[in-house]
């Protein structure tokens, strides 16, 4: 059973092996150096990594200008291309593959743009909206814009300030629009997009002698709701410098996950998590200590991973030195044990960027001081993602899986594609291929005798009992999926259907046909019509049903020959003598699925 939803022990072996995995993390180092290119109240560059379909991006200023560093996805090969020559600048954060944002000490921010994707960047001569300002975060929205959230400290005050955000394009800045109370201390933010259009700001500010999280929201990035406040009484020693420091991502359905400081016994900084709604403010994933983390943590980076999974990196204090750590949140809700990715205890190891690539391994972007105050290099540790229930494409068989197979010979990784859902059991590697329009979606496939259920008199049933559902279909739409085995079939293997009332069917029969290899069977199937057990015409197939060979001592029937009432006939079927939990899921499967979904049309 390949989900694993019932088998702890399994489980557990599982994410171990995972974990094991993970403590191999690769590390390679960009072929630059820079000078220390501190914010003054971070203390490090904290640039992400920019991530396409074939390219890895950073970029950084040294003692001969700004350079963007380009690996081919592999984070070994590195080319640089110089933005400009101009060597004043000590900080930039690269927005995108073609937007990047560089500025000074004395130097108010500038965009560069690569409007060709040409390496051939530009300057924007724009007029730097704040006078005193302390830049916070940068990213871009959905129509390219630059997103900046920038401070106003006081002389010699690091943290105390009024939080606000500025838009760049090629028009130039926009007016500074305030987003926290005036005269507030602002000490982090971050800016959240979803997939929805919403824009969330997340920030932390000090409230009397304890520090609180707050948010605001906006549909078009113009017009924000009233502040909400996300956590409250964070204690913090009562110096400047001891500021909550966080980081935030999106979650599916408009939720968002958030990492962030806090202090034990106003001495040791540690790190907190949770998730919660993002218009409402209420809690999703309640708050929890960051395994592991010991104490002096600080730069948390956060990326999320699927829903209720995201991974949370920080800066931790080890001896005299500083390394970088992190650990993942699981679906089920717990952390994963702290892994150390840096490579030796030698150096000041600062400023984690987590982020996930395009191969579905985390990334972590980091710096590394050489020398005091004066050289960094940057850092890149590539690690496998922990959590073996991760389901990156929603077909309900996890990543873990499918990973590093394209059996549907597309060019996309099966783990990324909700057209194939592929597995290994005992009998070796099968899958289900969408070969016409549609989505797989709560693949389950279960060895047929640990479902227990009660074998077809008319028929042979050998191997797994698979059980799907296809969205994404017009109404009424007919598609076709490949059921593609590790064995030979019989010429007489059909596609043996089991009804709602747990009674088998050989009624789509005229529907499948033996493929080209011998080894997999297509099946025509119609939204409410052939091969859909709900009977409607909604957009949704729902097929369980197993492979079979007609038994040659018995009359094939369409219908088993037990003709008891359907609830008789679901509960003597499904019910077992060892009461395996698997049993229930699949009375769940194909019962109560079904008439929930029943219901929830007929109450419309």
């Amino acid at each position: 059973m390949f989900k694993l939803l019932f088998n702890l022990t399994l489980i557990a072996t599982l994410t171990t092996l995972m974990q094991s995995q993970a403590l191999a993390w690769e590390q390679h180092v960009l072929p630059t150096s820079f000078s220390q290119s501190s914010t003054p109240h971070y203390g490090g560059n904290k640039a992400p990594l920019v991530f396409s379909s074939t390219h890895i991006q950073a970029i950084a200023p040294n003692q001969s200008g700004l350079y963007v560093w380009d690996s081919q996805n592999d984070g070994i090969n590195w080319t640089s291309t110089r933005i400009t020559p101009n060597t004043n600048f000590t900080q930039a954060y690269l927005a995108s593959n073609t937007l990047a944002l560089a500025w000074g000490y004395n130097m108010a921010p500038t965009i560069f743009r690569d409007s060709a994707n040409s390496g051939s960047w530009s300057a924007s001569p724009h007029v730097w909206p704040l006078a005193s300002w302390n830049i916070i975060h940068v990213s871009t929205s959905t129509n390219g814009d630059l997103i900046v959230l920038a401070t106003t400290p006081d002389t010699g005050k690091l943290v105390e300030g009024e939080l606000f955000i500025i838009r760049g394009n090629a028009n130039g800045w926009s007016t500074a629009t305030p987003i926290s109370d005036a005269h507030t201390w602002v000490a982090d933010a971050t800016t959240v997009h979803h997939a929805s259009g919403l824009q969330s700001i997340v920030w932390s500010e000090r409230n009397g002698t304890t520090w609180q999280i707050m948010v605001r929201n906006s549909s078009d990035g113009i017009t924000w709701s009233a502040p909400q406040t996300i956590v409250q009484h964070i204690a913090a020693p009562y110096f400047q410098e001891a500021a909550v420091q966080l980081a935030a991502d999106t979650l599916n359905n408009g939720e968002i996950a958030l990492a962030f400081t806090g202090w034990s016994m106003q001495a040791h900084s540690q790190v907190w998590s949770k998730a919660f709604d993002a218009i409402s403010g209420v809690t999703t994933q309640s708050l929890s200590l960051l395994p592991d983390a010991g104490d002096m943590v600080v730069q948390p980076s956060l990326v999320t991973l699927a829903n209720n999974t995201w991974a949370v990196a920080w800066q931790q204090k080890t001896g005299i030195d500083s390394e970088i750590y992190m650990a993942q949140h699981n679906a089920n809700g717990t952390w994963s044990t702290a892994v150390n990715v840096s490579m030796d205890p030698m150096h000041m190891d600062r400023d984690p960027h987590i982020t996930l690539g395009s191969s579905k391994t985390l990334n972590i972007a980091y710096t590394r001081r050489m020398q005091a105050d004066t050289n960094e290099v940057y850092m890149l540790s590539e690690g496998d993602v922990f959590d073996a229930s991760l389901d990156s494409d929603g077909d309900g068989v996890a990543d873990s899986q499918e990973q590093g197979f394209d059996l549907d010979h597309d060019g996309i990784d099966d783990a990324q594609s909700a057209r194939i859902a592929t597995w290994t059991n005992s009998d070796g590697r099968y899958a289900l291929i969408v070969q016409g329009n549609g989505e797989l979606r709560q693949v389950q496939a279960p060895s047929f005798a640990e479902t227990h259920i009660n074998a077809p008199q008319t028929h042979q049933v050998s191997g797994s009992l698979f059980s799907f559902q296809i969205h994404a279909l017009n109404p009424g739409e007919t598609t076709q999926i490949h059921v593609l085995t590790p064995n030979t079939l019989a010429k007489n293997t059909t596609w043996l259907k089991l009804n709602p009332n747990a009674q088998w069917s050989d009624s789509e029969s005229n529907t499948v046909f033996l493929d080209a290899s011998g080894k997999g069977l297509m099946i025509s199937l119609t939204d409410g019509g052939v091969g859909d057990e709900d009977g409607m015409a909604d957009g949704i197939i729902i097929d369980p049903a197993a492979l079979a060979t007609p038994q040659t001592n018995h009359v094939i029937n369409p219908v088993a020959t037990n003709q008891t009432t359907n609830t008789e006939a679901a509960a003597g079927c499904l019910v077992s003598n060892n009461n395996n939990p698997f049993t229930l899921y699949i009375m769940l499967l194909i019962l109560g699925g079904i008439v929930l979904r029943k219901k929830s049309i007929s109450a419309r």
